[in-house]
């Protein structure tokens, strides 16, 4: 009997649940912890009033995720290792001190590898996409364009949402 409670008790704490899946983009998991960081960090800035942060950052990493697959098919130039480096020290300047910053690394189980890894995409998305909308088109033509391409990157990969935003 002692065996079957320890047993129970091993088998219930193995169950304990380190993160979670906010949303499958094509097979991709966007974590929660994803999410929190890219709100942590400033990689997505929701707008002044926006009811459910939490909700606005998921929707733009789906979006993140849709373009990279993208992205990769392409292979824009790599970004310069200083450009990568320059944006690092950036967010930690913001943080205030690099305590603060390895303090917030820690707190969203982020390291300084995943973070340049983030801000390397970032800036090959930026390259792809001023190579196939134009980097001088007029910006609110380019930004319909851009959201007519992603509608239509949504319509072609399954994408499946685990988050109930706030009401």
């Amino acid at each position: 009997m002692a065996v079957a409670v320890v047993m129970l008790m091993v088998a219930h704490a193995r169950a304990d649940v380190i993160d979670r899946i906010m949303a499958v983009v094509g097979g991709q998991p966007i974590t929660l912890s994803e999410v929190n960081a890219a709100l942590q960090f400033r990689l997505v800035e929701p707008p002044a009033g926006t009811r459910d942060p939490l909700a606005y950052a998921l929707d733009r990493l789906v979006d993140r995720t849709l373009m990279l697959a993208e992205v990769d098919r392409f292979q824009p130039p790599e970004p310069a290792p200083v450009e990568i480096t320059t944006r690092v020290d950036a967010l930690e300047g913001r943080a205030g001190s690099p305590a603060a910053f390895d303090k917030a690394l820690s707190v969203t189980g982020t390291s300084r590898e995943q973070l340049r890894r983030h801000i390397r995409d970032d800036l090959r998305t930026a390259t792809y996409l001023n190579q196939r909308f134009g980097a001088n088109t007029a910006e609110r033509e380019r930004t319909e364009a851009i959201a007519a391409w992603l509608a239509d990157l949504r319509r072609r990969t399954e994408v499946t949402v685990q988050y109930v935003p706030r009401s």
